[in-house]
């Protein structure tokens, strides 16, 4: 590539970020909110994410030989016009059980765009600017997830305008997506044969984000009503959504720029410990007005940054066949944490009741931070 197509196919590949997070950052509150008010229980609706999280897992061993015939620019096109088809034929039939098999296809569309740019992004950036570019990749992947739950405002969760502006929003999105350079990734056919080699060999990476994932996707799927049950109406608990998305957006660059500069393993088990101090404060900061907002916005952007250094590790400690590997596990392991955290988030909502869910997730970052704390005094001997 020349140094133009490189700038202009990076711009195309976080714009796509962008797209996949809108969908994530409207697909979980609004099909929750729907669902809730229909009377299905949180276990089903949790069920209910659990199957468009697996589509990334089921999907993640196909894509080395998508890859391997199909450009990743010209797939990611094809997958964005899919996506905004398939949002309006969810509004068309709100039902759970039609609902299943749609969000299952939603996931694994989702789950392409998703390694198809994680593997162009680190194919692209350069290692001494990987922290910021990715930051930067992060940032707009935020501002994705943080106009979900605005739109919802916007549009209220009743009826087809929530779906039709998610459609809108999606192929507007996906705009930029013609200018990325149409070249395939190197040696994307050896990819499946290295997954399990990879995460042998960066567990605590491949783990942080099964781990991010869990808690994220817990709180994007059951914050409305979690908020709800503190005495708080729909639109604020979506505002403090929108907030940690604005989080999210804004403050992972500065973080990211630190990464650039500071062992980035200690930082992640610094976000991973501030992030369970966090949670354990939920119930009680969201209920307070004045500080609701800020609180809600140094959350996301510090649990944001789990993720985003997640991408970072995984392009800082691999290259060529292994990267695009390494891409492919990382998504896989996203799925699996979406599919774990919701799942037990839900049953553990309906037994303990719905205030219970942040200490649920709490629970999730604890028993990860023991491995990134290692990693780094390991690295220091």
């Amino acid at each position: 590539m020349t140094r133009y197509q490189r700038k202009r196919s990076l711009a195309g590949v976080i714009a796509a970020m962008a797209v996949v997070n809108l969908v994530y950052g409207i697909t979980f509150p609004l099909l929750a909110l729907v669902l809730d008010g229909q009377g299905v229980s949180k276990t089903l609706i949790g069920l209910s994410t659990i199957v468009q999280a697996a589509a990334v897992i089921v999907i993640a061993p196909w894509t080395p030989a998508l890859l391997s015939r199909l450009a990743p620019a010209r797939l990611m096109q094809w997958v964005v016009l899919l996506l905004a088809g398939l949002f309006i034929l969810a509004g068309l039939f709100p039902n759970v059980w039609i609902w299943f098999p749609l969000r299952f296809v939603i996931g694994a569309m989702t789950a392409l765009l998703w390694i198809c740019s994680e593997s162009l992004i680190n194919e692209l950036a350069e290692e001494r600017w990987r922290g910021r570019i990715i930051g930067f990749y992060s940032s707009v992947g935020a501002a994705g997830f943080a106009m979900g739950p605005l739109l919802l405002i916007i549009t209220g969760s009743a009826g087809m305008m929530p779906f039709y502006a998610t459609s809108t929003m999606i192929l507007l999105a996906g705009i930029p997506l013609f200018v990325v350079a149409n070249q395939k990734i190197g040696q994307a056919e050896q990819q499946f044969r290295g997954l399990w080699k990879v995460f042998s060999l960066a567990p605590t990476i491949m783990l942080a984000n099964v781990v991010y994932a869990a808690g994220a996707e817990s709180i994007l799927t059951f914050f409305p009503i979690f908020g709800m049950s503190l005495g708080l109406s729909e639109n604020a608990t979506l505002g403090l959504l929108t907030m940690i998305g604005l989080g999210a957006m804004v403050l992972v660059m500065p973080i990211s720029w630190l990464a650039d500069h500071v062992d980035r393993m200690g930082l992640l088990a610094i976000c991973v410990m501030l992030s369970i101090v966090g949670l354990a404060l939920m119930p009680w900061l969201v209920q307070v007005p004045m500080v609701a907002g800020i609180y809600a916005f140094i959350f996301g952007g510090v649990e944001g940054m789990i993720y985003a250094l997640g991408v970072i590790l995984v392009g800082q400690q691999f290259r060529g066949a292994m990267l695009a590997a390494a891409t492919t596990m990382f998504t896989a392991c996203w799925g699996a944490g979406t599919m774990l955290g919701p799942l037990l988030v839900g049953i553990g909502m309906d037994r303990f009741g719905e205030g219970a869910m942040a200490f649920i997730i709490l629970g999730f970052f604890a028993l990860f931070l023991p491995l990134p704390v290692v990693s780094y005094l390991r690295a220091r001997r």
